[in-house]
């Protein structure tokens, strides 16, 4: 029976198994969104663990310098309070819409940049097939990366302690527990990334091989030296 995907027998998949367009497409589609919404996922991790209200510069106040400019002017809402309580929960919500977009451009870039190194590197060493090959090897070999993200939204879950604040909580306190709280999983980072980009690398190994027709070590040098640039940027 033919592999279904190259997780696992990348060697017979892209030796007996042609590319389907849809399955490409479905593949792409599943890495573009599940980022966004593995951001999602941690964004209600922090606010099943995080409760309480904190104090945030007023954002219907302008800044101190023009009131101290123009003192007495109720016109400019300078008699507003300089700050304001926000739910915790609210803030993290707002973080999230912005940070969602960023995610989104940022795997787009990432697959555009693994199927353009891929195919540069094998149209320099005489390789068979089009872009779309390139394209749809490299996004096969991109699959790891979502057993990284999972894992680290799992251990996330299970690292960060619940913590109540208050207006008068100490910010500096509070930041120090959550990065203490975080440290292990920095620490595991590169192990995992190494992990994750030493797998994407074997399934482009085989890939380049069967269909870009690469000699076995022309395949193994682009698809290592590929997967430790990636490597290298998740280390940054």
């Amino acid at each position: 029976m033919q592999p279904f995907t190259p997780l696992f027998r990348p060697d017979r998949f892209f030796a007996e198994r042609d590319f389907r367009t849809r399955r490409i497409i479905a593949v792409s589609l599943l890495l573009v969104f599940s980022h966004p919404i593995g951001v999602w996922g941690i964004s209600w991790i922090l606010q099943e663990r995080i409760d309480g209200t904190v104090m945030v510069d007023n954002p219907n106040r302008p800044s101190e310098s023009f009131c101290k400019a123009a003192p007495g002017s109720i016109e400019t809402g300078c008699d507003a309070p300089a700050q304001v309580d926000r739910n915790v929960d609210t803030l993290l919500s707002e973080a999230t819409g912005q940070v969602i977009g960023l995610v989104f451009l940022g795997i787009l870039i990432v697959i555009v940049l693994a199927g353009c190194l891929l195919h540069a590197g094998s149209w320099l060493l005489d390789g068979e097939g089009g872009a779309a090959t390139s394209f749809a090897v490299a996004i096969w070999g991109l699959v790891p990366i979502l057993f990284n993200l999972l894992l680290g939204v799992g251990l996330l879950y299970m690292m960060i302690d619940p913590v109540t604040v208050t207006p008068d909580s100490n910010p500096t306190v509070w930041m120090d527990e959550f990065q203490a709280d975080l440290k292990p999983l920095e620490q595991l980072k590169p192990l995992f990334t190494g992990i994750t980009t030493l797998w994407s690398g074997i399934i482009w190994r085989f890939g380049l091989l069967h269909k870009r027709g690469l000699a076995p070590g022309e395949a193994t040098g682009l698809a290592e030296s590929v997967a430790l640039v990636f490597w290298l940027l998740t280390l940054i």
